[in-house]
């Protein structure tokens, strides 16, 4: 069995490999310190779920609009130029906010630095999702896309853990080490990946193909649907993290547990889960994965204490598991060629609309329901329905060739 476990992995080549590397450093780096930056709003500078929501929510229109220019300037330049010069820019930022913590600049001077490394982060994210379908070819690439999120997931385990500890002392020495090692992978990137020509867009460009997805219906449907879904998906961060700490009275050190168990479990079984899946349309794994995450999340409001929360975030991770490498592979089998920057950042847009506005979804109704946990995390859930229920409705619509991994 283990021999066959390293012959499935060394069928893949080495850039996959440092692609895969980089990004594990660099969510190492973010996952630190993000997930306590809402805890930081809300316990140090008093605000409220909501204002914490419309934050976030304020990013969306930039963040989601970058990953859309990301893409398309991702057909146009090397991708790795790209990649190293966003996290560079990223690091940077993860510096002044570090600062701005331990000068206690206020919340404009944090803002203005969470933004820069928002629009830089958006970048990154279509770039490196078009330079996995440059390195693999069609049939491989759903399996390079696990392999990619279970190293993300592995920085995402670590992260937390570390931020955890380190909060307890200041929340500015969160900011500082993921500084320190974004820059880390900007010279992972810079020293060693070297990813294979990728088609080039030649056309002349113009901003109306920030919108070519009502050019392709089948991209509009998936577009849509993963934005009603990542409404629910986004509650990791900032909702999640508030309601558990700041109302349901678990540790800091606790949520970084909770955040370790998801990233563990990414890393040791998404790679299984995939293959195991492989033979499911990809909008059937869609569907399923919407459902578990709605169960996922109805559990955090339905059952208190740690051990329960521990319970939901597995049920919640098992749906990130299900959902998240197809969605991309569905993304990369409708691009046509030299567009799969383009439709990676399209993808990319509605995705970060999601992550940007679920926030805000979130914490409005946990304002206005929190007195009632069921009731309030059940109605966060209700997105995720809906859009398993469309993706069911999708299968039957959307040709087969598209719909399977080859």
């Amino acid at each position: 069995m283990l021999s066959r476990g390293l012959a499935y992995l060394r069928q893949f080549e080495k850039n996959l490999w440092i692609l895969s590397l980089g990004w594990f450093v660099s969510a190492l780096g973010f996952a630190i310190s993000i997930p306590f930056i809402a805890i930081y709003f809300h316990a140090s500078l008093g605000m409220s779920m909501s204002q914490i929501g419309l934050f976030f929510g304020t990013l969306a229109v930039v963040r989601a609009v970058f990953q859309a220019l990301g893409g398309e300037a991702s057909d146009r330049i090397e991708r790795n130029i790209l990649l190293i010069y966003s996290q560079f820019f990223r690091a940077g930022a993860f510096l002044f906010l570090a600062a701005a913590i331990y000068s206690d600049w206020g919340f404009w001077a944090v803002s203005a630095a969470m933004l820069v490394n928002s629009i830089f982060g958006a970048v990154v994210q279509p770039v490196a999702n078009a330079m996995v379908s440059d390195i693999l070819p069609v049939e491989k690439r759903l399996d390079g896309y696990a392999i990619t999120r279970s190293a993300g997931n592995l920085g995402w385990a670590v992260g937390p853990a570390i931020g955890g500890f380190f909060a307890g002392y200041s929340y500015g020495l969160l900011f500082l080490i993921s500084s320190g090692i974004t820059l880390l992978s900007a010279f992972v990137f810079l020293m060693f990946l070297k990813p294979p020509a990728a088609a080039r867009a030649t056309d002349r460009f113009k901003f109306s193909d920030l919108i070519a997805v009502r050019k392709d219906s089948n991209l509009a449907r998936h577009s849509l649907l993963i934005f009603a879904l990542y409404l629910v998906v986004a509650q990791l961060i900032a909702p999640f993290s508030v309601y558990a700490v700041e109302m349901a009275d678990i540790s800091e050190h606790q949520l970084g547990i909770l955040y370790t168990i998801n990233g563990l479990m990414v890393v040791l079984l998404q790679i299984p889960v995939t293959r195991f899946l492989s033979g499911c349309r990809l909008t059937v794994q869609l569907a399923m994965g919407a459902f578990v995450y709605a169960v996922g999340y109805s559990l955090v409001g339905i059952l208190p204490g740690f051990w329960y929360f521990v319970l939901a975030m597995i049920v919640v991770t098992s749906g990130e598991m299900f959902m998240s490498p197809p969605s991309l592979a569905l993304t990369s089998r409708l691009a046509p060629d030299g567009r799969m920057g383009r439709y990676m950042g399209i993808f990319g847009f509605f995705v970060a609309a999601g992550w940007s506005f679920g926030p805000l979804y979130g914490g409005v109704i946990l304002d206005h329901f929190g007195q009632s946990p069921p009731l309030a995390w059940i109605m966060i859930s209700s997105l995720a329905v809906l859009s398993g229920l469309g993706y069911l409705m999708f299968t039957r619509r959307l040709p087969q060739r598209f719909n399977t991994r080859s």
